[in-house]
């Protein structure tokens, strides 16, 4: 009966070192096989600036095509439409003298500013086929049409200012664009989203 006892005991002594010895060779393997990690830390870094900026870029159609749509959501006493065109940016609308439909067209040369606003220099001013002063008729159709505050009329310099970078796009004023580039030639239309 003893030597029964001493052959269970060296039988579970003997599983026991099979099973450290398994137990060895895989932290072994493992150790081997894998890569050391680095110790490095992640440490969160600061924003370079206040702000983050997001180019946008889109052309003519694609713009046409919201101006379209928010003219048709503004609410204004002369119905009026504002198209990019080859070259030139065009507003055209009439009004009506002695029942007779008269129509306006104004074509205005864009131009970039420094700070991103976008500068229209009107180039020709239209009543029905006669060509008017200028100067005269902006400050007419300054008073004529309900501009939103954003869009600034300079009867003497012949130029409408619209000032992108001052529309309020959301509740906390956090969110403004500029213009880098305005080339209707190229069809290349250029902005920035500027999120403080």
């Amino acid at each position: 009966m003893k030597s029964q006892y001493n052959r269970w005991r060296i039988a579970f002594f003997t599983l026991v070192g099979l099973i450290f010895l398994l137990v060895f060779t895989v932290v072994l393997l493992f150790h081997k096989n894998f890569p050391e990690v680095m110790d490095e830390h992640f440490i969160q870094q600061a924003p370079l600036t206040d702000e983050a900026i997001f180019t946008i870029q889109t052309n003519k159609g694609c713009l046409n095509a919201l101006i379209a749509s928010r003219i048709e959501n503004t609410r204004s006493e002369v119905p009026f439409m504002v198209e990019l065109t080859e070259d030139k940016v065009q507003f055209r609308s009439a009004f009506s003298v002695l029942g007779q439909e008269v129509p306006v067209t104004v074509n205005f040369l864009p131009d970039v500013v420094a700070n991103g606003d976008l500068l229209l220099k009107v180039e020709t001013f239209s009543l029905g086929l006669l060509n008017l002063p200028v100067e005269q008729v902006l400050q007419l159709i300054s008073g004529w049409i309900h501009f939103p505050d954003w869009i600034k009329t300079y009867p003497v310099d012949s130029v409408v200012e619209l000032k992108v970078t001052e529309i309020k796009v959301n509740e906390d004023d956090t969110i403004h664009f500029r213009f880098t580039r305005f080339d209707l030639e190229q069809d290349l239309i250029e902005l920035e989203m500027v999120v403080e």
